[in-house]
């Protein structure tokens, strides 16, 4: 039998191990040659800072790219909430690589409200006259501003005061502007006073009765007529109406103002008069107050973003956003002059009115805790078809603790329409 050389052997396996190395040597080393071989991709950009409603694209920030190109489509930023963006690019290199580059740009509003409104106010002593009145505030937010008035005046006594239109927005830009308010003696107002005496004491006669009488009767007639129904009663005196609504609650309409079982009820049936209103009543305030304490101390803060608005500025604001979206998309948010429960003082609009204020913590804390302080959510989700409006968690309306408990309903939201038996649409 033939001895096997071991020497030879090992020598071999050797030779075997060193050309296996050096193949695998010479391969990277052509790797790492080819790499060498490819540019680096080159791309710089900046991060940026841009103002509310501006029209940015998601590529305006890329300042060089060099051995590569950019995959991402040109497309515009959503600028229409205040925060930081997050904008992702994709890029090519020219080995056919992919990179993905995060960039962010900051949408912040440093543009203060714009006021509309006349320089010089005249009223004579003792004639008070509402001061907002064809004051119309505007903003690149698109959130409606109240303006408040700054200086001191008295109706009751002549003069000329200096006074100034506050408007903040919800980013506290502030604008402030100047206006006269003149206050005039009247000079013949006693020789009307007493025209206005003498007069009177001649219109007391039988006639008179007689007319206030037949008036009365056919006021009664229109009441049992209306039974049973919740149809929008008109009355341009003194005189009240009584109806009935269609689940049995007693309603009056006195001087146009209509009340269901004692509550004041607006909406696109029942309307207030023009002159109806000054400012939020100082019970709605003073709950409001209250609330809002509460709510701080569970980290929630609030805040009135629109409160009382008088009959000409809700139309202004309107006819406004008829002009923009169509009287149609309009209704479905915005109430026509007279029919909006701004006008009434018992309503108003926290923090953010938009969209976005939807599933907030203010808005989730607000829908389950209202009622404890006499608010309802006065236009809940779902609810479209009975208020005649859109969702809106933002917009509150005072009614007491007890009907508030009442339509808060453990969460499931009841409106005044279907609680009290109403409509709520508009005659044409």
């Amino acid at each position: 039998m033939k001895k096997i050389n071991v020497k030879k052997i090992i020598l071999f396996l050797i030779l075997i191990f060193l050309i296996v190395g050096i193949a695998i040597v010479i391969v990277n080393l052509k790797k790492e040659n080819k790499l060498s071989e490819t540019p680096e991709l080159i791309l710089k950009y900046q991060n940026a800072q841009v103002e509310l409603n501006d029209e940015v694209y998601n590529l305006d920030y890329i300042t060089k790219i060099e051995n590569g190109h950019i995959i991402t489509n040109k497309e515009l930023v959503n600028t229409t909430r205040i925060g930081q963006k997050e904008v992702e690019i994709e890029v090519e290199d020219l080995s056919k690589q992919i990179k993905k580059i995060t960039l962010y740009i900051d949408v912040v509003d440093t543009e203060k409200p714009t006021i509309n409104f006349s320089k010089e106010l005249n009223t004579l002593v003792g004639k008070e006259i509402n001061l907002l009145n064809n004051v119309v505030v505007t903003d690149n937010s698109n959130e409606t501003i109240i303006p408040t008035i700054e200086g001191d005046y008295d109706f009751k006594t002549a003069g000329t005061y200096n006074l100034f239109y506050v408007a903040t927005d919800s980013s506290n830009n502030t604008t402030k502007e100047s206006f006269i308010l003149t206050v005039m003696e009247d000079k013949n107002n006693s020789d009307k006073t007493n025209t206005k005496s003498n007069s009177s004491s001649n219109t007391i006669n039988p006639s008179t009765n007689q007319s206030s009488s037949k008036t009365t009767q056919n006021i009664q007639a229109n009441s049992s007529s209306s039974q049973n129904s919740d149809s929008k009663t008109e009355d341009n005196s003194d005189n009240e109406v009584h109806f009935t609504t269609s689940k049995g609650f007693k309603g009056v309409t006195k001087n146009g103002v209509t009340y269901i079982d004692g509550y004041l009820v607006v909406n696109k049936t029942y309307s207030l008069p023009e002159d109806f209103g000054s400012k939020l009543t100082s019970e709605t305030t003073d709950a409001f107050n209250k609330m809002k304490a509460a709510a701080t101390l569970d980290g929630i803060k609030l805040w009135i973003q629109s409160g009382y608005r008088s009959y000409d500025l809700q139309k202004k604001l309107y006819n406004n956003y008829v002009n923009r979206d169509g009287k149609k998309e309009a209704d479905t948010y915005s109430a026509r002059p007279g029919h909006s429960e701004h006008q009434s003082g018992l309503a108003f609009d926290v923090n953010t009115i938009d969209d976005s204020f939807i599933g907030t913590p203010e808005a989730i804390w607000l829908s389950k805790n209202c009622y404890k302080y006499g608010f309802i959510l006065r236009y809940p989700e779902g609810k479209t078809n009975e208020t005649g409006y859109k969702y809106e968690p933002w917009h509150f309306r005072y009614v007491g603790k007890d009907l508030a408990t009442k339509l808060y309903n453990n969460g499931n939201w009841i409106t005044m329409e279907d609680y009290f038996g109403l409509t709520s649409t508009y005659s044409d």
